[in-house]
């Protein structure tokens, strides 16, 4: 005869190898997700330094194509990293910068990469307003 203690047995050790082999399934899948989280988290660093090194390339474009003396300004901006010429009304600011690559705050990787920026604008000529407002407008006269 039909006896269910073996059917019943037999429901409770497929139950347990249902979660045995979840949890397998878990612990081979789990380290990779592990490595492209902290892969994409790297790349979103080196994303956020590219941003903001061309950011600060703008900004020292700017200072310089603003400036009363735009060759004075441009040598007081240069650094070793940082190079600026100015050339037909023109400045152009290079600037190059190393970051190592960690992984998940440890620098096992040991790689260096240099990121860089370029940005060219024009410079702005130099314009003097007249001491008195005629007519709400400011005339612009060279200085």
């Amino acid at each position: 005869m039909f006896s269910t203690k073996r059917h019943k047995q037999r429901l409770r050790r497929s139950d347990g190898d249902a979660a045995g082999q979840a949890a397998v399934e878990l612990a081979l899948v789990l380290p990779l997700l592990a490595i492209f989280t902290v892969l994409i988290a790297q790349f979103s660093i080196v994303a956020r330094d590219q941003l903001a090194l061309w950011q600060s390339t703008r900004e020292i474009a700017r200072d310089v194509a603003l400036a009363i003396d735009p060759y004075t300004e441009a040598e007081h901006r240069r650094t070793k990293d940082t190079e600026i010429s100015l050339a037909d009304g023109v400045v152009t600011v290079m600037v190059g910068r190393q970051t190592r690559l960690t992984l998940a705050g440890f620098d096992f990787l040991q790689r260096t990469i240099t990121l860089r920026a370029r940005v060219s604008m024009a410079l702005e000529p130099p314009v003097a307003f007249l001491p008195d407002v005629v007519g709400g407008e400011f005339p612009a006269q060279e200085p």
